[in-house]
């Protein structure tokens, strides 16, 4: 007669969830920074908040990024001065620049003080 013992295996303990951000700004900084990532022909992005420093940023070295960020926030800058003097009651939202190998998107958030940065190869 043959008696087989199965063992119970060691229980492993369920992993912690990632804690949650703080407030809701947060949350939506990750949200919109996530899904800005997930598009498909995306290579950097870069989220800026009200004061110009880069917050989020796909960018490696944190060097490039407040270099980038700085020059893009500089064209965002004298694109909103162009648009103040042509109409003063008019606001900017968004700056599309094309070139043959990438095309940067400027984009505002005026309500969470936010600038988006999206670099991605054009179609």
């Amino acid at each position: 007669m043959l008696i087989v013992i199965y063992e119970k295996p060691p229980s492993v303990p369920p992993p912690e969830p990632e804690p949650e951000p703080e407030n809701l700004h947060e949350k939506y900084l990750d949200h919109c920074f996530e899904r800005a990532c997930k598009i498909r022909l995306v290579k950097q992005v870069i989220v800026m908040n009200a004061e110009g420093h880069p917050v989020r940023s796909t960018i490696a070295n944190s060097n490039d990024t407040v270099t980038t960020a700085g020059l893009y926030a500089s064209l965002k800058d004298k694109a909103s001065y162009f648009v103040d003097s042509l109409d003063a009651d008019d606001e900017f939202l968004m700056l599309r620049i094309r070139t043959r190998h990438n095309e940067a998107i400027i984009s505002t958030d005026p309500e969470h003080g936010l600038l988006f940065i999206v670099v991605q190869a054009p179609e």
